[in-house]
């Protein structure tokens, strides 16, 4: 019995995240689903949207534009409705 030799594995790339592209089809008023297809992050399984949803809400927060300025994505709902879903949240997760 002789081993074989095997090729290694290359290891796993991140790529970076096209933020700019978001906040353009954002602004578009594109759709999760839409922005997700068109960037290429669609995922695998029960919610392939998933990793697109983290960072919208962490680009609400702020994120760096090419320039290096702070910019944050405008919600699209008003800041009530916003309040309200983060209180529920909280309320949810105790």
């Amino acid at each position: 019995m002789t081993k074989t030799s095997a090729k290694p594995r290359k290891r796993a790339t991140s790529r970076a995240f096209p933020y700019e592209q978001v906040a353009k089809l954002w602004a578009l008023k594109k759709t999760i689903p839409e922005i997700a297809k068109a960037i290429g992050r669609v995922g695998k399984g029960d919610d392939p949207y998933h990793s697109l949803r983290v960072s919208l809400t962490r680009m609400h927060k702020g994120y760096r534009t090419a320039e290096g300025a702070i910019a944050k994505l405008p919600h699209r709902v008003s800041q009530k409705t916003v309040k309200l879903a983060t209180k529920a949240g909280k309320r949810a997760a105790q």
